[in-house]
């Protein structure tokens, strides 16, 4: 259980930063009803387990996170979607538990995060194994577009908030994570990359290998980076059989992202 005073300290800070993004928005659109500070608080604590694994440090990191986020990053609906205050805050809570390293920014590059509805076409652009073009556009929950833009269909946003193993919000923020040292590699901006590269590479033979994985998604196997983004997923949606399977790569991200998830 929480402590009231840190209950109440995170409701605070919550409050003032839907202020400042509902007053950020009022310029482009119609007035959003406001939340109350308990109402914030609360929905913070109820969608986001995670933070009860944080300490008063990381808390305080993650409400300043939290606000840069909303402060510089434009929210935009996509195919009638209507963006509400509770929908920045969640998805702003969730990419910050990705940036609470001392030192870490909140995702500079970033612009833009577009919602759809629910899952979304693109056309494919990219050549296949056999060097073929698809002419049938595919369907698609997430996307980040080299550090500038992530795009979420929000029903696969909401069911990771329910426990789906899938979560295309922490899988994408890994992604612009991976893309600010410009390589895109499945290694984010690190003092020294040998532990990472061998437990990383490691790994990611091994899920390269297996026929049927019990915690990764095979669609890890597509790459480093997205292994990056599909361990990062298990980490946070799956941490105590991660932990249990690959203990490794839950130490890795452990000490990475700074909490435990097991």
């Amino acid at each position: 259980m929480i402590l009231l005073n840190s209950l109440i300290g995170l409701a605070a800070l919550v409050a003032a930063i839907l202020f400042i993004a509902g007053r950020r928005e009022r310029a482009r659109r119609e007035p959003l009803p406001q939340s109350s500070p308990l109402d914030a608080g609360d929905l913070l604590e109820d969608r986001l387990p995670w933070l009860a694994r944080l300490d008063i440090e990381q808390r305080a990191r993650f409400g300043e996170q939290v606000q840069r986020f909303l402060r510089h990053k434009r929210f935009i609906g996509c195919a009638g979607m209507e963006i509400t205050d509770e929908m920045r805050l969640l998805v702003a809570g969730m990419a910050s538990l990705l940036v609470l390293r001392p030192g870490a920014a909140a995702f500079p590059k970033l612009k833009e995060v577009l919602i759809y509805p629910g899952p979304f076409r693109v056309p494919v652009t990219e050549p296949d194994e056999l060097g073929l073009v698809p002419d049938e556009p595919e369907e698609r929950i997430g996307e980040s577009w080299q550090g500038d833009r992530v795009v979420l269909s929000w029903q696969d946003v909401e069911a990771a908030l329910d426990g789906d193993a899938v979560n295309v919000v922490v899988h994408e923020f890994a992604h612009q994570l991976d893309d600010e040292n410009g390589a895109g590699d499945g290694a984010p901006s690190l003092a020294d990359y040998t532990e990472w590269a061998q437990v990383m590479q490691s790994e990611f033979d091994r899920l390269r290998r297996l026929r049927r994985p019990r915690v990764l998604d095979p669609y890890g196997a597509e790459s480093p980076a997205e292994f990056f983004g599909v361990a990062s997923e298990a980490f946070f949606q799956r941490g105590a059989d991660l932990a249990h399977h690959h203990r490794r790569l839950y130490e890795l991200l452990r000490d990475y992202y700074g909490f435990e998830t097991a």
